[in-house]
């Protein structure tokens, strides 16, 4: 779509003879939040790091908030205002919590360091708790609000989330989904790449189903939860 806030067109990826992604293409518009919801192995956290610069594709184009970014690198990429939430959360393990947060927060002033802090800690208040203690002393679950706090400290225009379920108890999958849901209620874009396909699509507005680097089904969030062949193959329906 001509006037998204991302929009893929034609991308196509290798690794080495493998054809990992195939002509992908789908937008994202400011405001929603949009899943790439599939199997292992269906070229979802492929398609996130095409986007973030750590993979190249061979064709198509990448637009993001109006410039073409196929060939801008990744650490650029953060000052456009794109930021990615890495599979396996990658904290800094031997840095505290609020270095983590800090070390986010590098493409920005450093006079609003402190109120974009609190502003984190708000919506993480365990983290507050635990703003001296070393990252790799962390829960999971609290590595992963980490790992989002830390993106959300660049002030990101699209806040990008690659299986923040993972990992997780079922009661941390439901507050990390509420998070992000409040996050979109608040103003932020994101694109959510989860194999949780049932907790994805219920905060869904949209979605695109890959399967084997292909696009194969895309609609709303609600249709795709209706959809027969969607809960046959990914909601245990």
């Amino acid at each position: 779509m001509e006037n998204a806030l991302l929009n893929v067109e034609n991308i196509n990826v290798y690794y080495g003879a493998i054809h990992a992604i195939k002509d992908v293409s789908f937008y994202v518009n400011e405001g929603e939040i949009v899943t790439l919801i599939g199997a292992n192995g269906a070229g979802k956290t492929t398609t996130l790091q095409t986007i973030s610069g750590l993979l190249r594709s061979k064709t198509g184009r990448i637009t993001f908030d109006g410039k073409e970014i196929q060939h801008i690198s990744p650490d650029k990429l953060v000052s456009h205002g794109l930021a990615q939430v890495p599979e396996g959360r990658r904290v800094f393990l031997q840095m505290s919590v609020e270095e983590n947060l800090e070390m986010g927060a590098y493409t920005q002033p450093p006079a609003g360091i402190p109120k974009d802090l609190e502003m984190v800690y708000a919506l993480f208040p365990r983290l507050k708790e635990r703003r001296r203690q070393v990252a790799g002393t962390l829960s999971g679950g609290e590595q992963q609000m980490l790992a989002m706090g830390r993106a959300l400290m660049s002030h990101p225009k699209l806040l990008m989330l690659d299986e923040p379920s993972m990992g997780l108890a079922p009661i941390l999958v439901e507050q990390i989904f509420e998070i992000i849901q409040d996050l979109n209620r608040n103003g932020s874009t994101i694109l959510l790449v989860e194999q949780n396909a049932q907790m994805a699509l219920s905060v869904a507005h949209r979605g695109y189903v890959l399967e084997t680097g292909n696009v194969v089904t895309t609609g709303t969030g609600e249709e795709l939860i209706r959809s027969p062949e969607i809960k046959r193959a990914y909601l245990g329906g």
